[in-house]
């Protein structure tokens, strides 16, 4: 089989109508399976391990089953539809411009044959016959122009001719709607972060359809300069708020307070308030400093940023704070962010500017005891960030999604109640004399224009003061 032949055989078959249906059909099953299966990674896993067993969650990932949308088969099957969609309007659309610019205008004798509506009337004289005929196409709405062929006179009246086009705007709002998803399928994510009150990060976590995750770098960072939540009068969550600053180049490009449903939006990437809760770091720390030469205690509160100014001047701020420790090779190393075992490097700075280190391990005694400074301090008490839980998608095919929604509504608006109507008149010769033959045709809905005709032919009879003849049996 050669390359042509080959083609033609390719060309024959996405350009079929029973092709795009049969590929229709199957879009649809499968999108119907992934309302029915849950899907990641909105589902969490621990909701999918709980509905489906070991052995049938891994066939339903290694199917692509879980993340039917994302699946590479099922956008290659999207794309089969749209390159079907194209080449079936293709194969079609000579004979749609041909009907929209280059009309059958003159009713010739096997044209008046094929039509579906006719009706004759008897003619004495020619011309006051198509005068009459101009007369009733115009009252039922048309606007009939003057035709001739071959010395015959006749005329062409159409109404609504663009509704040859309905399909195509159909077809294109469904291009538009899969491009979308094809190209969100493709290039588009959608990942989580969080972010501490007063800290700033610019990489998300993706989650697979493996039930794994990636990690990604947005090209700015998001900081949080504050977080909250409002409750009702029982305690449950009312709202979750969070001031957000975009930092792009060491600059801050936008900032925005953002609600659920009210997402932060730049550069085509949507910043949604997804969670809310306890950092496991301080926002502002207190301490008990006791004179080591002996006396009482002075509470200080020291900023995990900032510092305090103690009594003798000295002033006292948190190097580091490590939530849950332990000790390796006499270096202090995070254990995990759960802050139930926390240790405190502190720095104690003289009037002459020399900083002193000392740590507080709270698991040992809760003290710097024994570090040869001034001050013994121990901590009393923390305040506590908040950190906010962001989702971060970037959907560039949204747009088409949306703008094929709209086209849709107008393609459907046209091929529901737009319909392309031709009517034609012309004087033809019979075994009675002449007669004023007049005929139409329509695209769609018979019945509906069968009334108009009717009403074309009770004009024809009141101008002409003659019904129409009766076609013979």
């Amino acid at each position: 089989m050669g390359l042509k032949s080959l083609w033609n055989k390719l060309y024959d078959t996405l350009s079929s109508v029973k092709t795009g249906i049969f590929l229709i059909i199957v879009v649809g099953i499968f999108s119907a399976i992934g309302t029915v299966i849950l899907q990641r990674p909105t589902s969490e896993p621990e909701d999918l391990q709980r509905n489906y067993s070991p052995e049938t969650l891994l066939w339903l990932d290694r199917l692509g089953l879980t993340d039917i949308f994302h699946s590479g088969w099922f956008l290659v099957l999207l794309v089969l539809f749209c390159t079907c969609l194209i080449f079936v309007s293709l194969d079609r659309w000579p004979n749609a411009w041909k009907a929209y610019t280059k009309p059958v205008r003159f009713a010739t004798a096997p044209f008046r044959a094929s039509l579906p509506f006719t009706a004759k009337f008897n003619a004495g004289n020619e011309a006051a016959a198509l005068s009459a005929a101009e007369k009733a196409f115009q009252k039922v709405g048309y606007s009939p122009e003057k035709v001739s062929e071959g010395g015959a006179s006749g005329l062409f009246g159409e109404r609504q001719k663009f509704a040859v086009f309905s399909v195509y705007v159909v077809h294109l709002s469904l291009l538009l709607i899969f491009a979308g998803y094809i190209l969100d399928g493709f290039v588009g994510y959608r990942g989580n972060i969080q972010v501490t009150e007063g800290q700033a990060k610019n990489v998300i976590v993706l989650r697979d359809n493996k039930g794994g995750s990636t990690k990604k770098e947005l090209p700015f960072f998001i900081r949080c300069d504050a977080a909250g939540m409002e409750s009702y009068a029982d305690g449950s969550p009312k709202k979750w708020w969070s001031k957000l600053a975009l930092l792009e180049n060491g600059r801050e490009v936008v900032t925005k307070t953002i609600i659920v449903n009210d997402p932060l939006t730049y550069k085509g990437i949507r910043i949604y308030q997804a969670s809310m809760g306890q950092s496991s770091t301080p926002r502002l720390l207190t301490f008990a400093a006791a004179p080591a030469a002996g006396g009482e205690p002075v509470m200080v509160d020291v900023p995990i940023n900032g510092k305090a100014t103690l009594p003798d001047g000295e002033s006292l701020s948190v190097l580091r704070f490590v939530p849950d420790y332990y000790i390796q090779d006499n270096e202090v190393f995070q254990k995990s962010d759960d802050p139930e075992n926390p240790a405190i490097q502190l720095g104690l700075t003289d009037a002459k500017g020399e900083t002193k280190k000392l740590w507080i391990l709270y698991a040992q005694a809760n003290s710097t005891q024994g570090q040869a400074a001034p001050y013994i301090f121990s901590i009393k008490n923390a305040k506590w960030a908040q950190y906010t839980g962001l989702e971060v998608s970037h959907q560039p095919g949204q747009f088409g999604v949306w703008a094929g929604v709209v086209v849709m509504a107008f393609g459907l608006m046209l091929a529901f109640y737009a319909q392309h109507t031709r009517v034609w008149a012309t004087i033809i010769e019979s075994e009675g004399g002449k007669q004023l033959w007049v005929g139409g045709t329509t695209n769609k809905n018979r019945d509906r224009f069968q009334t108009k005709f009717e009403e074309i032919k009770a004009e024809l009879a009141k101008e002409l003061g003659t019904p129409a003849s009766k076609p013979k049996a």
